[in-house]
């Protein structure tokens, strides 16, 4: 049978914790460093095609899909007298 107390383990009894480490922040110490480029600046690289499409434009699919709609809608209305 076991007994009641709480089981030992060795070498945790007499060692302390390590003391915990702090971090101190005091904002940027020395300034960025200077990249030179030669020549003018750079300029962003030209879209690619599959970027130019519909999918990248949520706001220009959703007016297609609200103007289907209107469009059905005018359909069904003249097409049912």
């Amino acid at each position: 049978m076991p007994s009641a107390e709480a089981p030992s383990y060795r070498g945790t009894a007499t060692r302390e914790p390590a003391p915990r480490r702090t971090v101190v922040i005091r904002g940027q110490v020395a300034p960025p460093p200077r990249v030179d480029r030669p020549g003018p600046a750079r300029r962003r690289p030209p879209r690619r095609p599959s970027e130019r499409i519909a999918g990248s434009r949520p706001d220009r699919a959703a007016l297609w899909a609200v103007m289907m709609g209107v469009f059905l809608i005018l359909t069904a209305v003249v097409t049912s007298t």
